[in-house]
């Protein structure tokens, strides 16, 4: 039987991970659908963001809602090297970009096992309580992860809606020739889309580790989260991105809370291989040939 404890268990635990998977994809996809790049070194980043809260909140006490945002701007900014070093001699090459990107991951990773070890750490809860609403009881941990990814979420919308470069990179993700003939710095566009979706990868990163745990190998599972959710949403689409992980997320919840973590991952993939060979652009993709 359902109960309401359990029901809001699922549910938080649901909204949480939706949230966390519409971040990770959201950064994996805006790079995609504007420069043609699969980022396979996006889980490091997450993992990076995973270590600078940990440092910011953990050990030098930062105030969370200061060191969220902070230590995932940090890695955001910090990853401007490795644009200069190695993304920007992939933009435009999808197939390149996916073996190059891959030893990049392979890199930072093993790069973080010999400064950090590979054992576990934990981030300690910045609200260890619960809230109880009527006959719910719910994570008050859960419940912030919830709310700092609704709040990036809608300022990723407006930015994306409402501004000079949020319109320039939708120019550049429909055709980057056109945008550069009326007169858009493609060159700017680029790097600035690049710094969003790595503070997105390291915010989530973050969020992710302080729920499960942090070691330098646990951006493998928000790497393939990524993958997958953009591939259920479609490539390079942003609101398929958003649809995927909050399916993802709440089959995860719901299948994992009463048939294990193993029928969860089943589940999870079999729909995805369904989905390619059904429907191979996503649930709200666009077939190649139709692409501009």
């Amino acid at each position: 039987m359902l109960s309401p404890v359990l029901l809001g268990q699922v549910l938080v635990n649901g909204l949480s991970l939706s949230a966390i998977y519409v971040l990770i994809a959201l950064g994996f996809t805006l790079l995609f659908g504007i420069m043609r790049v699969v980022n396979f070194a996006h889980g490091a980043f997450a993992m990076l963001g995973g270590y600078a809260l940990f440092y910011l909140y953990g050990v030098f006490k930062l105030p969370y809602v200061l060191a969220v945002p902070l230590g995932a701007a940090i890695v955001a900014v910090a990853s401007l090297v490795l644009e200069f070093l190695v993304f920007r001699w992939f933009y435009q090459k999808m197939l390149q970009s996916m073996i190059g990107l891959l030893g990049l991951n392979l890199a930072i990773e093993f790069s973080a096992v010999l400064v950090w070890d590979v054992y576990q750490r934990s981030i300690p809860p910045a609200f260890p309580g619960v809230i109880r609403l009527g006959g719910l009881i719910l994570p008050a941990d859960r419940l912030m992860v919830i709310g700092i990814a609704l709040v990036v979420l809608a300022a990723f919308w407006l930015f994306m809606r409402r501004t000079r470069y949020g319109l320039a990179m939708r120019a550049a993700a429909q055709d980057v020739e056109i945008a550069q003939s009326q007169g858009i710095d493609t060159r700017f566009v680029y790097r600035l889309a690049f710094v969003i979706a790595i503070f997105m990868a390291a915010l989530a990163g973050g969020l992710y580790a302080q729920i499960y745990s942090l070691s330098p190998f646990m951006g493998d599972r928000p790497l393939l989260v990524a993958f997958v959710v953009v591939i259920l949403g479609g490539m390079g689409s942003i609101p398929g991105a958003a649809l995927g992980g909050v399916i993802l997320g709440f089959t995860e919840s719901f299948l994992s809370t009463f048939y294990g973590a193993s029928v969860s991952s089943f589940v999870s993939f079999g729909v995805v291989i369904l989905l390619l060979i059904v429907r191979p652009w996503g649930l709200l993709g666009t077939p190649e040939s139709l692409r501009p």
